[in-house]
């Protein structure tokens, strides 16, 4: 599971939001710029996600759902 363009683009340009980010997760704001920039799994950590939904954001709006696909294969 990965954070939507929404989060990204919040934490690349909005200060306070990415530096509440960077003390939900104890790291640096340079460190939550890197995550953003590759869309790091750790975004989407517990105590980031309680921040995002404290603004207001909901679920919909943080996470973008990968979609998995299968295929079958037929033994002979």
């Amino acid at each position: 599971m990965k954070v939507s363009q929404i989060i990204v683009e919040k934490l690349l340009n909005d200060k306070n939001f990415r530096l509440n980010t960077a003390l939900a997760l104890g790291v640096t704001e340079r460190n939550v710029i890197n995550l953003a920039k590759s869309n790091s799994d750790n975004l989407t950590k517990m105590a980031a996600v309680n921040f995002y939904k404290s603004t207001g954001l909901k679920d919909d709006e943080i996470f973008v759902y990968e979609k998995v696909t299968y295929t079958s294969t037929s033994h002979n």
